[in-house]
């Protein structure tokens, strides 16, 4: 059955996995992280491993609103503090065991396929932009519900390969726009443009 059009409401989410979730794994956070982290948080390698409590030694993450070449994680799934006790979310600045502020579960593969909303703000993707590349932004957390407020940057579709995300297609549920005038909200499936866990030594754009 079909679901709601959301192409005209303003509801981030940030990047859910659309279909089944291929393969996830663990990151540690550092202690004082800049922003808030959620489910559905983008997250980027930070290059460094930490000991942790409960979980042995970790690779390193935080948030990511850009897509540097190569550095790309993937969504964040699940949120835990320093000992492994669930969270709705990861605060801003949190202190942890003063190493680690926390640890987050990652959909890391770069096959995985997410859903997230549009920005629309000074334009809108429309049916033309499918196999584009966008950025995606924002570093806020819905404290509510715990889910990340990131959305893809309509304005900044194109054929960069260093921007964060491939648009797939758009959600069959929701209207694009014909023209690419502000104040849509579609969502789109989209993958990573640029993963860590690609293939290759130089993990470039997959």
């Amino acid at each position: 059955m079909p679901g709601p059009d959301m192409s005209t409401t303003n509801a981030p989410f940030g990047l859910i996995p659309w279909g089944p979730v291929i393969r996830a794994n663990l990151y540690a956070v550092a202690t004082n992280n800049t922003n808030a982290i959620g489910r559905g948080t983008l997250m980027e390698a930070n290059g460094t491993v930490y000991a942790t409590p409960k979980c042995g030694v970790l690779a390193g993450a935080f948030d990511e609103e850009g897509g540097a070449d190569g550095s790309l994680l993937g969504a964040v799934l699940a949120v835990f503090d320093h000992n492994m006790d669930p969270l709705k979310y990861l605060p801003a600045t949190t202190t942890g065991n003063s190493v680690i502020a926390g640890i987050v579960l990652v959909a890391d593969s770069p096959a995985q396929l997410y859903v997230i909303q549009e920005d629309g703000d000074t334009s809108s993707l429309v049916l033309n932009d499918v196999a584009n590349n966008a950025d995606v932004i924002g570093t806020t957390v819905d404290t509510d519900t715990g889910l990340s407020a990131q959305m893809i940057d309509s304005s900044s579709k194109g054929t960069t390969a260093t921007l964060a995300v491939k648009l797939m297609r758009p959600h069959p549920d929701d209207t694009v726009n014909s023209t690419n005038t502000a104040g849509r909200y579609s969502r789109w499936i989209v993958k990573l443009n640029s993963a860590h866990l690609g293939e290759g030594a130089t993990n470039t754009a997959v």
